[in-house]
């Protein structure tokens, strides 16, 4: 059975790039009785060691685990950024032991600049084994994160291809289900006509059977269920290529409903399709 996380970033709307995020998520998913919350490296306070020590006490005194932290990437930089994000992850992977994660996030970099996509595809492709070279090192997991916004890996092709070419095994996979080009969101923007292409869904069916985690993305525009994109279609694509990792819920909201009441909603949604 799929384990349920809550992303604490999704608390965004309400406490902003900071720690309040991680423990609202804790304290919802003690609530809620799901599984565990995945942070990102911008809400943490600092690195030092008795902070850290103290956050997971407080977390764990909840009966919550922390699965990953993603690691900020600049995507409208060009790739000179890189060298700067491989310091930043190895510092992560140095610091997340305190907290008791085991594992980043990493997604790719945008093709901006004039950059040609396999020239932006290949300086990502080394980035991830330099990532994952430190990391196979600390123990450590590297999640390769498919992200568009403009940027590489973004469709199942290029996804499958990286993870074939890179040599380690600290490489594992999180597929998130918002960002494959033909989402209504892949640029960074809505789209005019919110309704996710059909690539989108081509991309999941493709990718799925390496997924080792799903992100799966929430933008409640309209009151009800999710509408942007379509989740029977999704659940049953991950129980077909027989998905049994954990399930991230990202809340990233395109209407005015808060991430204290869509998180609640989006977990009742996906717990009764996976039920099905």
């Amino acid at each position: 059975m799929n384990s349920i996380h809550i992303q604490a970033l999704s608390f965004h709307d309400i406490y902003g790039n900071s720690d309040d995020c991680i423990h609202a998520a804790a304290e919802m998913a003690a609530e809620l009785g799901i599984a565990g919350i995945d942070i990102e490296d911008r809400l943490l306070e600092s690195y030092e060691s008795s902070y850290l020590q103290e956050l997971a006490h407080q977390i764990e005194g909840r009966g919550i685990r922390i699965g990953y932290s993603g690691l900020i990437v600049p995507f409208k930089e060009p790739v000179s950024s890189i060298a700067d994000e491989i310091a930043r992850a190895r510092a992560l992977i140095d610091a997340l032991p305190h907290l008791g994660v085991g594992a980043i996030r990493v997604p790719g970099n945008g093709v901006v600049n004039g950059q040609s996509l396999e020239f932006t595809f290949d300086a990502v492709r080394t980035k991830i084994q330099t990532i994952c070279d430190y990391a196979a090192e600390a123990g450590m997991t590297v999640y390769l994160h498919n992200h568009n916004h403009g940027a590489t890996p973004s469709t199942g092709a290029q996804v499958l291809r990286i993870l074939d070419e890179i040599d380690s095994p600290a490489l594992a996979y999180v597929l998130d289900t918002g960002q494959f080009q033909g989402s209504p969101v892949d640029s960074g923007k809505s789209s005019t006509e919110p309704v996710a292409a059909a690539e989108l869904y081509d991309s999941i069916e493709m990718c799925a059977p390496r997924a080792s985690m799903v992100r799966a993305k929430f933008y409640f525009a309209v009151s009800g269920d999710e509408q942007w994109l379509d989740y029977p279609r999704i659940v049953h694509m991950l129980k077909n290529a027989k998905f049994t990792g954990p399930i991230s819920i990202v809340y990233e909201p395109r209407g005015n409903i808060l991430s204290r009441d869509a998180l609640p909603a989006a977990v009742r949604y996906l717990t009764k399709l996976l039920d099905e």
